[in-house]
C-alpha cells in the first residue's frame, strides 16, 4: 500500500490567494494519484499577540490539532510554506514545532516549499525578536526536511546560511494563466503591449516605466496598452489611468479589470509586448511573469537585457527596444523564455520535481501550451 501523503497549504479555495492556485495547480498534475489528503490548519492567524499562558494554551492546542492530522508513521508530508499565509505575525510557530516534532517521532518524509521566508526587520525595529524566533525555529525546520525548495535565488542562499545542509533547491513559480491549446500560432498585435496582474503591481510597473514607455509610445513602437488584473480601489484606478493617459499612445488604452483566465490567456496571446517590473530578486516567484513567459511574448522591463541573469536576459528593456530591435530579434528572445519557461517551470516540471522530492512513482499530466 503506497504512502500517505499530505500536502499542508494555508489555503486552499481557487482564487483565494497564490498558495492556494498553486497546491490545487499542483494537484491538478497529480489528479490520478491515490493517497493524497490536504490540511488547512485552523486557528494559526488568530494567535494572540502577547506570549501569556493563554496564548500558549492556544499555540499548543493548535498544535495538537495538526499533529492529529498527520501520518501516525511513516507517510509523507509537503508543506506550502509562508510565514504570514499561516499567521498574522508572520512566525507560526505552531505549526514549525508540529512538524518538527512529527518528523522526529514518525521518520517519514518531509518536503518544504519555502514561499516566503522570515522579514527583515532592522536592528533596533520591536519585531526584531520575532525575526530572530522565527528564524531558529526555521533552523530546527531544515534540520529535520528531507527536501527544501524556495522560489527565488536570494532566500535560498539565506536558508543556506541558516542551515549550510540543507541545500535548498531553487525551483521559479508557475504561470498563472496557463495557455489555450491551438492548432495555429496566435495572430499577435506588433504594436500592443500588455499589462497584467495586481492593481498594485500594475501602478508600480507604470510608475517605474513610465519614462521608457514615453518614448516607445512617440516613436510609434508601441500604439497601444491593455491592463486587466484584479483591483478594485478607484483612487488607484485613477491613478492608473491617469499614467496611461500621460504616456500618449496612439492607439489609446484599455483597462479591463479583473477577467476570467481565459480571457486573460486570449489577451496575452494577442499581443506582442509584455510589461513587466519585477526586478531580480522577486521575477521567478512572480507567476505574472511566468504567464507571459508561458505566452511566449517579449517581456519589456526595466531589468531586462542580454547581460542579465535568466530568466530576465530574455527581457529587454525600453531602451534596448527604442534604439532599434527587428523582428527576428523579439522573436528570438520571446522564444527563448518560452523555452526557459517549459524546462524550468511549467507546471509539468513543477510536479515532476516534487513527485521525485516526495519519491512518487507517478508521471504528471502532460500540460497544453500555445504555439
Amino acid at each position: 500500500m503506497p504512502d500517505e501523503i499530505v500536502i499542508i497549504s494555508p489555503e486552499l479555495k481557487p482564487g483565494s490567494g497564490g498558495l492556494a492556485d498553486y497546491t490545487l495547480r499542483l494537484a491538478a498534475q497529480w489528479s490520478e494519484v491515490a493517497g493524497i489528503r490536504f490540511v488547512i490548519p485552523e486557528g494559526g492567524d488568530r494567535l494572540p499577540s502577547r506570549t501569556t499562558a493563554a496564548a500558549v494554551d492556544v499555540v499548543e492546542r493548535t498544535r495538537a490539532t495538526l499533529r492529529a492530522e498527520l501520518p501516525a508513521a511513516g507517510g509523507k508530508v509537503l508543506v506550502q510554506y509562508s510565514g504570514y499565509g499561516f499567521g498574522h505575525f508572520g512566525y507560526p510557530r505552531w505549526l514549525l514545532r508540529a512538524l518538527i516534532e512529527w518528523k522526529k517521532e514518525s521518520g517519514g518524509l518531509l518536503v518544504v516549499m519555502f514561499h516566503e521566508i522570515w522579514t527583515f526587520w532592522p536592528l533596533l525595529n520591536k519585531n526584531r525578536l520575532v525575526q530572530e524566533l522565527h528564524r531558529g525555529d526555521l533552523r530546527r525546520l531544515l534540520a529535520v526536511t528531507d527536501v527544501a525548495f524556495t522560489s527565488t535565488a536570494s532566500q535560498a542562499e539565506h536558508l543556506a546560511a541558516l542551515h549550510p545542509q540543507s541545500q535548498p533547491e531553487l525551483l521559479p513559480v508557475g504561470s498563472s494563466i496557463e495557455p489555450h491549446a491551438r492548432g495555429n500560432a496566435p495572430t499577435r498585435d506588433p504594436e500592443l503591449a500588455v499589462l497584467f496582474g495586481l492593481q498594485g503591481s500594475r501602478l508600480r510597473t507604470l510608475q517605474s516605466m513610465e519614462a521608457g514607455l514615453k518614448t516607445l509610445a512617440a516613436t510609434g513602437r508601441i500604439r497601444r496598452v491593455v491592463t486587466a488584473g484584479a483591483g478594485n480601489d478607484p483612487a488607484r484606478a485613477e491613478e492608473e489611468e491617469q499614467l496611461l493617459q500621460s504616456l500618449h499612445l496612439s492607439g489609446g488604452y484599455q483597462l479591463l479589470g479583473a477577467i476570467p483566465a481565459a480571457h486573460v490567456s486570449d489577451l496575452l496571446s494577442g499581443a506582442r509586448f509584455a510589461l513587466s517590473a519585477q526586478d531580480p530578486l522577486s521575477v521567478t516567484k512572480s507567476s505574472t511573469f511566468m504567464a507571459y513567459a508561458a505566452h511566449r511574448l517579449l517581456v519589456l522591463s526595466p531589468f531586462g537585457g542580454a547581460s542579465r541573469e535568466e530568466p530576465l536576459c530574455w527581457a529587454a528593456s525600453p531602451a534596448e527596444l527604442a534604439q532599434g530591435m527587428d523582428e527576428a530579434q523579439l522573436t528570438a528572445r520571446a522564444d527563448a523564455l518560452h523555452r526557459w519557461h517549459e524546462r524550468t517551470c511549467s507546471w509539468e516540471r513543477i510536479a515532476e520535481r516534487f513527485a521525485r522530492a516526495l519519491q512518487m512513482d507517478v508521471q504528471p499530466r502532460p500540460c497544453e501550451s500555445a504555439s
